[in-house]
C-alpha cells in the first residue's frame, strides 16, 4: 500500500450522477486522496455536498474561481471537472501540478460549448460521445486524452442520450485514470479547423421547445426528441380545436411512420388516424406521417376525449 506522501491529491468540481460516481471511484482508490470537492448549490441528480461531508472531505459550494487561495494551499496534483458549469479561470487552471482535466459530453472538436446532447439530436447525428481532455483557457479546446462514442437512434431523446453518455463517461474515466495517474497517458491536440461550438444562448429552452408543424417530419421528430428531457422538460405543440381556440400541450413519444400521406390535399397538422394503442398519426409539411404517443403525458385518444371533441376536428399548428 502506498503511503500518504505518494498519493495523488485531487480536487473534483462537478455535479450530477457522473460526478458522484467518479468521486466514489476515486474515494475507493489507495493511490488517491480527494482533498476537496466543489459542488453546485443545487443538484437534481446527486448530492456531492453530503458525499463530502459524510467522508470528512473539504466541500466548497458554488464557483470554483472564488476559492483560488484555499485550493492553492491544498497543493492538488489534478483538478477534475465533471458536468461543471462555471468556466475555470487562469488562476485555477494554473493550480494543479499536472493540470485540469474535464469530461465533456460531446465529441470534440465538434459540439464544444453548451447543450451538446440536444444539438447532436437536432442536427441528426448518428453518433455522439464523451471526451476526456485537458483544460486550457480556450473553452473545450485542450488536448484530447480519450473519447468514447455511442449511437444515436431515430427515437433517442435527450434524456436517454444524457443517461447513456453519463454511463460511458464514468467507464471512460475509470479506464483511463490509472494511466493518467502514472503520467503514461498522452493527449493529442484538437484540430480546431473542425471546431463546432455552441454558446449558452444557442438554445432558448422556453422559446425553442415550441413545435412548428409547418416543418418537415424529420425536423419535427428531431426537435421532439431533442427537447424531451423527462421529467423536467417536454416539447410543446399548439392544438386548434373546433371553436377556434388553441391549446398548448406537451408532446412526446414521437416516431416517423414508414408511409406518407396519400392525398396532397390533406391539411398539415391534421390527425389521419387514431391507432389501437391510442396514439395519433398526423400530417407534416412534407407529407410525412408522424405518430405521437403522448399529449400532456396522457394517451392522445384519452386526452382528446377529455376535451369533448373528435380527433378529426383537431389540427396541430
Amino acid at each position: 500500500m502506498k503511503n500518504d506522501q505518494e498519493k495523488k491529491r485531487v480536487v473534483v468540481c462537478g455535479e450530477k450522477w457522473v460526478a458522484e460516481r467518479c468521486l466514489q471511484f476515486l474515494y475507493g482508490r489507495r493511490d488517491t486522496e480527494i482533498c476537496a470537492i466543489v459542488a453546485a448549490p443545487e443538484d437534481w441528480q446527486a448530492n456531492l455536498i453530503s458525499f463530502g461531508t459524510e467522508r470528512r472531505i473539504k466541500v466548497f459550494v458554488g464557483n470554483i474561481n472564488d476559492y483560488v487561495d484555499v485550493l492553492a494551499s491544498l497543493k492538488p496534483d489534478y483538478i477534475f471537472s465533471f458536468q461543471y458549469r462555471p468556466l475555470l479561470k487562469t488562476a485555477i487552471l494554473n493550480l494543479p501540478l499536472h493540470g485540469c482535466v474535464n469530461m465533456h459530453f460531446g465529441l470534440l472538436p465538434r459540439y464544444g460549448g453548451c447543450y451538446p446532447v440536444a444539438w447532436a439530436i437536432l442536427n441528426g447525428e448518428k453518433q455522439a460521445g464523451v471526451t476526456l481532455h485537458h483544460m486550457v483557457e480556450g473553452f473545450d479546446e485542450g488536448g484530447i486524452i480519450a473519447q468514447a462514442t455511442v449511437p444515436v437512434e431515430n427515437d433517442t431523446t435527450s434524456r436517454k442520450l444524457f443517461d447513456t453518455l453519463s454511463e460511458e463517461a464514468v467507464k471512460l474515466f475509470m479506464d483511463r485514470y490509472p494511466a493518467l495517474l502514472e503520467g503514461a497517458t498522452e493527449s493529442h491536440p484538437q484540430d480546431l479547423t473542425q471546431k463546432l461550438y455552441y454558446t449558452k444562448n444557442s438554445i432558448d429552452f422556453v422559446r425553442d421547445k415550441i413545435i412548428d408543424w409547418s416543418k418537415t417530419g424529420s425536423e419535427i421528430h428531431r426537435k421532439i426528441c431533442a427537447f424531451s428531457f423527462e421529467p423536467f422538460q417536454l416539447p410543446v405543440a399548439s392544438l386548434q380545436i373546433p371553436n377556434g381556440q388553441q391549446l398548448k400541450v406537451t408532446v412526446g413519444n414521437s416516431r416517423l411512420c414508414d408511409r406518407e400521406v396519400s392525398r396532397e390535399s390533406e391539411l398539415v397538422g391534421s390527425i389521419q388516424e387514431v391507432t389501437d394503442s391510442g396514439s395519433v398519426v398526423t400530417v407534416t409539411a412534407d407529407g410525412d406521417l408522424m405518430e405521437i404517443g403522448l399529449l400532456d403525458n396522457q394517451i392522445p385518444r384519452d386526452y382528446i376525449e377529455s376535451l369533448g371533441v373528435s380527433a378529426k376536428d383537431i389540427v396541430f399548428k
